[in-house]
């Protein structure tokens, strides 16, 4: 069994546990050391033992139900970028090389959780790992 088949095994696991409902599932963030340098980035932990995808801005969302799907929100692939930062697998890479029903770029991420959340009558989420988000997702139910 290939590394990315057991996280899409883990993800299809944890789907079957929440039965209904939507799970957002952030990495960690980028932490500036100054103006124009980072520390070595490390992801989420548990954003990880699902995805298997190591890149920062991006976000796992799971839904639960009859039609079950994994949706991962991601950097675009930028060539001009990725000469200061690194290799970015992009959606469209990201979606085949790690088993993802759909991907869609990280500034996609507000208007298509809008439509993800609507008729959901579960939400799981992190609460408390990171205030920013804490309130991002609060904005989001109210207005759902």
């Amino acid at each position: 069994m290939s590394s990315n088949a057991i996280y899409a095994k883990r993800r299809t696991r944890l789907l079957q546990n929440m039965q209904h409902g939507i799970a957002i599932i952030p990495t960690a963030r980028e932490v500036a050391r100054n103006a124009d340098a980072h520390y070595d980035y490390r992801h989420d932990s548990s954003f990880y033992y699902l995805t298997g995808f190591a890149e920062p801005e991006a976000v796992l969302v799971l839904i639960a139900g009859r039609k079950k799907q994994s949706i991962l929100f991601c950097r675009n692939k930028d060539p001009k970028h990725e000469v200061w930062d690194g290799f970015r697998y992009g959606p469209e890479a990201a979606k085949e090389a790690f088993g993802f029903d759909q991907t869609y770029s990280i500034s996609q991420l507000d208007e298509k959780l809008d439509e993800l959340m609507g008729n959901q009558p579960t939400l799981f989420y992190p609460v408390g790992q990171s205030k920013t988000w804490d309130r991002r997702i609060l904005k989001m139910r109210n207005t759902v």
